[in-house]
């Protein structure tokens, strides 16, 4: 059931559910909680196999609910775009069907900064992980204050790494407008793509304190849907085709960065992996991203990827983790200015 025209909602964020029926009720509940109101959500089921449907159906009288069903499945990029396409908001996000909301105030917090802010093209927030059963067990909080800066800033520090959720973060529509929507090529980097291309072109605003939850579990997109190597091919394109949008005004020394940065994100796949204690995944994803820049070979940072994979090899995640926990530096095989030592 689409809103009134009446009631023309500012925000509108898209749902995208494949078999998520145990988890999708509270992604939709934590934002029909909101204190901001006048938002819409867009809910795809993706030709679910369970009780999905069931469930959404629940939703069929909620005035600020749309309740889309596929008959065959499309897959995550298809069925955002899809919701973005039918988006009425001015400003326009994604929440995965298996995260959800961690403040009342969230969205509120996101639109104060674009009315403060016109030239902000999207606005993100720190993030907590949570596990299966909606347990914290990790903060990401890539910078520990809250900002509003100039694009190309943020795309020097985005371009080595992705600490931009996809859930949560809100979009101004304009920038779809101008830039487009997510790449259907890359289903596993398309939000890293987005981010590097809308930051080309607008500012960027942050929020330090944690707003959205990411839930990890034994089918997440992330490790189900693709294979390192495949996550490594989509990275590699995705951070070109962001230098390749780079404006011409852009400095020379930004422009220079682009062999380091692709060098950078072909190990990102592994650092995600040996962060959460997945080793083989690790191991492939290292040696991929060797296979596809052989310079990697003569660089300090893979040689430091390397030892850590070997050490969580041999200590097992939970020694792994708490050997990281106690280091001293902020030293990792990341940009410096990423994320925090304790969560590599």
């Amino acid at each position: 059931m689409a809103l009134s025209g009446a009631s023309i909602p500012r925000v509108s964020f898209v749902i995208a559910n494949y078999n998520y029926g145990r988890y999708v009720a509270q992604a939709i509940d934590s934002l029909l909680a909101q204190t901001f109101t006048a938002l819409e959500l867009i809910v795809i089921d993706d030709c679910s196999t369970d009780d999905s449907r069931a469930i959404l159906q629940r939703y069929a009288t909620e005035p600020r609910v749309r309740l889309l069903f596929h008959s065959t499945n499309q897959r995550n990029i298809r069925s955002y775009n899809e919701g973005l396409a039918l988006a009425r908001g001015e400003f326009v996000g994604i929440v995965c069907a298996d995260d959800f909301c961690l403040r009342p105030d969230a969205v509120e917090r996101q639109v104060a900064i674009f009315d403060a802010h016109p030239e902000v093209g999207f606005v993100y927030s720190a993030q907590t992980y949570v596990d299966e059963h909606g347990v914290t067990f990790r903060l990401m909080q890539p910078w520990t204050t809250d900002y509003v800066r100039d694009g190309l800033a943020e795309f020097a520090d985005l371009a080595f790494r992705n600490y931009v959720p996809n859930t949560g973060t809100l979009v101004r529509r304009v920038a779809h407008d101008r830039l487009g929507l997510y790449d259907p090529e890359l289903p596993h980097a398309g939000d890293w793509d987005l981010w590097l291309r809308v930051a080309t072109a607008f500012e960027v605003g942050y929020l330090a304190e944690p707003m959205y939850a990411y839930r990890f579990h034994g089918s997440n997109l992330s490790v189900a849907g693709h294979s390192p190597r495949q996550a490594n091919r989509e990275i590699a394109v995705a951070v070109s085709n962001g230098f390749d949008a780079l404006p011409a005004h852009a400095p020379p020394a930004l422009r220079a960065l682009r062999r380091a940065a692709i060098q950078h994100v072909l190990l990102a796949t592994s650092w995600g992996d040996r962060s959460l204690g997945r080793v083989r995944r690790a191991w492939i994803g290292l040696t991929d991203a060797a296979w596809r820049s052989p310079s990697l070979l003569g660089t300090r940072m893979f040689y430091a990827a390397v030892g850590r994979t070997l050490l969580l090899t041999v200590l097992g995640q939970r020694r792994y983790q708490d050997l990281a926990r106690r280091r001293a530096a902020r030293v990792h095989d990341g940009p410096p200015t990423s994320l925090p030592a304790s969560q590599g």
